[in-house]
């Protein structure tokens, strides 16, 4: 018969070191901030409104890609080397939203305009995702 005598508190500490090491492995530890935003729908396009407070139209990247609408940006830091910070609240870091649109649109005519920190982009439907009225024929 063979015994064997262990410590408790080194069998918790090699454990909390392996899961430190396997989560560190396997997520990407930059953080990715969001923004809050809706999207409407008429029968001619789409609106996407963001809000994005504090930043220009040239700090923010916009593409289309295969149905796929990509918004991305960075919040710098703003630091006054003379105070003493209490707490922050102001985003700082990447950001980046995606959204779907699996309705074919004419992505040549997609339109961005930034007032205020509100974004707003105008997506145009193509005619084949617009919907269509059929008339009855009366006999």
């Amino acid at each position: 018969m063979t015994l064997y005598l262990r410590n408790p508190e080194l069998v918790a500490e090699a454990r909390r070191r392996m899961m430190r090491k396997m989560i560190e492995n396997s997520f990407n530890t930059e953080r990715m901030l969001t923004f809050p935003m809706e999207m409407k729908s008429t029968k001619d396009e789409y609106t996407l409104t963001g809000m994005l407070p504090g930043l220009n139209a040239d700090e923010i990247n916009i593409q289309f890609n295969n149905g796929l609408l990509t918004i991305e940006g960075e919040y710098q830091e703003i630091r006054d080397e003379n105070s003493e910070y209490l707490f922050s609240e102001l985003p700082v870091g990447k950001f980046s939203r995606s959204i779907e649109i699996e309705d074919p649109i004419v992505s040549d005519r997609i339109e961005a305009s930034m007032r205020d920190g509100v974004l707003t982009i105008r997506i145009p439907k193509a005619e084949e995702a617009k919907p269509k009225s059929i008339k009855i024929i009366a006999k």
